[in-house]
């Protein structure tokens, strides 16, 4: 059946990432409730099993008592299990979103370090060094532009590539080519993969001083083609 114009298949990247983003927030807020009433249901036991103990003691065993306090501690059981479930869902969205930030800046490029001037154009020096520098179409680039609040040292610039092989040449050649630049050329990796290669790097840094090839690829570890933990010593 063709996709509709209602039909997630026919949403673009923007459209499918903020559906996934609103899903993710709905999610979030139903686990809150849920965990608000679980603590409800805690305390209220809690007083029940209390006030049975009293009432053991003074007036012996009482069935219905009894009976709420298990039909409590069931309601309780039931909604931790919606909990794990609403969390589990929780954890695949934010998988598929992650995902989906990945393939976006798979287009990408980060360039840092490249001095900034008020009347620069970004795309066509961008142009520039790809053309004069890696030997690609000027018409390689889709857009750049610099990222962040201005300060000392010079913004960041996000590079977006047409064509995932041009983009594929720069990584490769950018080590010898830029080696007597100021500034370099790196991955645009998502906040959850900046986060993990920070936590990877004093590994990283042994690894090489070893004599073995780290390197750090969509969110994982990998020496000498082989996945390592990144947590691993």
């Amino acid at each position: 059946m063709a996709a509709t114009a209602d039909t997630p298949e026919s949403w673009s990247d923007t459209e499918f990432k903020a559906y996934m983003v609103r899903s993710f927030n709905a999610l979030n807020d139903k686990l809150d409730n849920y965990e608000v009433r679980i603590n409800g249901l805690e305390s209220a036991i809690a007083t029940l099993e209390s006030k049975q103990q009293e009432q053991e003691k003074t007036l012996g065993y009482q069935d219905s008592f009894v009976h709420d306090t298990q039909s409590l501690k069931h309601e309780n059981l039931v909604l931790k299990r919606t909990i794990k479930q609403l969390e589990d869902t929780v954890d695949t969205q934010a998988t598929h979103l992650e995902r989906l930030e990945q393939y976006s800046r798979g287009f990408n490029l980060r360039i840092v370090g490249l001095p900034e001037n008020d009347s620069e154009d970004t795309l066509e020096n961008m142009k520039d060094i790809i053309e004069h520098k890696f030997q690609l179409p000027r018409d390689s680039i889709e857009n750049a532009h610099r990222v962040g609040k201005k300060r000392d040292n010079p913004r960041h610039i996000i590079c977006k590539f047409l064509r995932r092989p041009d983009r594929q040449v720069v990584l490769r050649r950018k080590r010898e080519i830029l080696k007597n630049e100021k500034y370099f050329i790196t991955t645009d990796l998502t906040p959850r993969e900046l986060e993990l290669k920070k936590r990877a790097a004093p590994l990283m840094k042994r690894l090489f001083e070893e004599g073995k090839r780290p390197k750090f690829r969509a969110g994982k570890l990998y020496v000498n083609g082989v996945e390592r933990s990144i947590d691993s010593q």
